[in-house]
């Protein structure tokens, strides 16, 4: 089965589809815009392998997300068995799942880097125990984008937009949500997402 997996990795990772202008020059995950709406769009991505670190949060705390951000930014630098700098991909993914824990009042945060296209079959293992590679599925997700500076507020009002615009729950896993960040701190032209798994 991994030997499946990895040659599947490999086939995905000699693949070179045109990238969205909102990558820059960075990789991204690979996808297909199955369909397209008035606010949002419908997209399958493919299989994919990412560096990973998750905290649980009572409510949401910058400093914690912070945190998380330096130990995948430190993994990259150097952090792990590889001891080699590995480059930045886009977009920082977070998923979050809340009412979980102690009497359902926390969420499970994680925070994901793409591990590039031509290291995803064998990315080196991270040093940090909090770190660890893994793998996303496939994935079918309905996305909402919009500019300017995000925080958590803002992505929260905006999967509220993206549920009334779907304006059906059958259609979408109301459990979890993502949210994909591209630029960095000091880029103004930005891309932000909202992500919704579909339901088959």
């Amino acid at each position: 089965m991994l030997g499946l997996v990895v040659i599947a990795l490999c086939l995905l990772a000699s693949a070179a589809p045109t990238k969205p202008s909102f990558c820059h020059d960075l990789d991204c995950p690979n996808y297909t815009v199955l369909r397209s709406f008035g606010g949002y769009e419908l997209r399958r991505y493919e299989m994919s392998q990412w560096v990973t670190t998750r905290d649980l949060m009572t409510s949401y705390d910058s400093h914690k997300n912070s945190q998380m951000f330096f130990k995948l930014f430190h993994y990259i630098s150097g952090n792990n068995t590889a001891g080699m700098k590995i480059p930045m991909t886009a977009p920082v993914v977070d998923i979050y799942t809340p009412g979980v824990g102690e009497n359902n009042q926390q969420t499970v945060m994680e925070m994901h880097f793409m591990i590039p296209h031509n290291m995803q079959p064998y990315p080196p293992a991270p040093t940090d125990p909090t770190v660890y590679i893994s793998m996303l599925p496939a994935l079918d997700v309905y996305v909402k984008s919009f500019g300017g500076f995000s925080d958590h507020m803002t992505n929260l009002v905006k999967i509220t937009e993206l549920k009334n615009e779907i304006n059906n729950s059958s259609l979408y896993y109301g459990d979890h949500f993502y949210t994909a960040g591209y630029d960095g701190p000091y880029s103004v032209n930005r891309h932000n997402e909202v992500w919704l798994a579909a339901k088959h």
